[in-house]
Formats: structure tokens, sequence, C-alpha cells
């Protein structure tokens, strides 16, 4: 059985189905060409946004280190000190052997020896816990000196920063890429934070100048 319905109903039925398709599309493009506007609006906001001009610096620090004169005038001063200890090291080593031949020259069993053999005893504990004291002591001058300077770094860093108006001072590191090994070659690359910077935004030249201006003014007239 056929169903009687008019064409024209079959029509209008189609017609309102198209209708309402084509609405559906025009306000589904609407909302996407709005959101794409604005999206837009977004991007170019945040290209002008005062975020994207950030100052920006990069110190090399190993040369800080190298070209600050104060770091030269402390490894002079701690080599001096080395030496000091290795001469009165090397003086008790004398010493014990001096006296080590002259026991060798003694009647075994004799008071002499044994008075001696006992001196030799207690001067080579002496020694040795002197050369104990003696590195114990260069590591920690070596330590303390390290960390002042990289205090007194550091800070002038952060005044350069605050007077000059840096939102970001990075440090960059120049590794030697020549290794023994894989491990050691990772590591190094590994440590290499700073891959690019151009000439602009390195600071190490300023920090430096001011470290030693600022050594030289404190050691004026001494």
């Amino acid at each position: 059985m056929k169903l009687n319905i008019p064409f024209y109903k079959i029509y209008k039925k189609r017609r309102a189905k198209s209708l309402t398709f084509m609405v559906t599309t025009f306000a589904c493009l609407y909302v996407f060409l709005f959101l794409l506007q604005t999206i837009q609006g977004k991007d170019q906001n945040a290209i002008a946004s005062p975020s994207q001009n950030i100052k920006i610096g990069v110190i090399d620090l190993n040369a800080v280190f190298e070209k600050y004169e104060k770091r030269k005038t402390l490894d002079a001063q701690l080599k001096e000190q080395e030496k000091h200890y290795q001469k009165i090291i090397n003086d008790k080593k004398k010493e014990l052997v001096n006296l080590k031949e002259k026991i060798q020259l003694l009647d075994l069993g004799s008071e002499a020896r044994i008075k001696n053999e006992e001196a030799f005893e207690k001067k080579n504990i002496e020694l040795e816990s002197y050369a104990k004291y003696a590195e114990k002591s260069l590591v920690k001058k070596y330590k303390d000196y390290f960390e002042n300077l990289y205090s007194e770094v550091c800070r002038e860093v952060e005044n350069i920063g605050k007077r000059e108006n840096y939102d970001l001072i990075i440090k960059k590191e120049e590794p030697e890429l020549q290794s023994g090994g894989i491990s050691e070659l990772q590591f190094k690359v590994g440590i290499k934070t700073v891959l690019y910077n151009s000439e602009g935004v390195d600071i190490t030249s300023k920090v430096v100048a001011a470290l030693n201006k600022n050594y030289a003014e404190a050691n004026k007239g001494k």
C-alpha cells in the first residue's frame, strides 16, 4: 500500500530541512570566524605585550674568574702558602733521613740506638700529622676563597641586573668537547645551558670591569 502524500508537502519538508542546514552551517561558520579573529587578536596583543621585551644577559663565569684580578692575587697567596707547607714537610723528611742514617751507625740494642729509634718514630708521626693538617688547611682555604669570589661575582651580577633593568641573566658554559669517553662527553654537553647568544647580550666583560674596579678602589693606598 502506497502512502498518499501530496508533492508540495514533501517539497516543504525538504525545503525546511535545507534551510535549517544552511542556518546551522552559517551559524557555525560565524562562530568559527569570530573565534579565529579573537585568537588572532590575542596573538597580536601577545606580540605587542611588554613581556616580549624581556632584557636578557648571559655571562661566562669561567672567563670572569680568569680575568678577575683578586683571584690572581689570591691564587698567588695560596701558592705561597702551599710552598711554605711543602718546605716544612721537606725539612721534616730530611730530618728523618738524617736521623735514620745516624741510627744505622749505632750498635743494635744499644741505649743510644733505642733512644734515636724512639725519636724517629715520634718525628715520623709528627710528619704524617703535619702533612694531613697542611692538606686539610689548603683545601679549606681554597674552598673559602672560591666561595667568597663566587659570592662577590653573584652580588655584582645582581647589582648590574637591578641597575640596568635586566629581567634575566643566565650563566653560559664553554666546555671543551674533546674527551676520552662518551660519559664525559655527555656530561660536558649536559652542562652547556646556552647554545647561542648574540654579542649584545653578553655582559661578561662588563662584570669583569666592575669587579676589577671595585677591587682596585678597595686596595688603593695599601
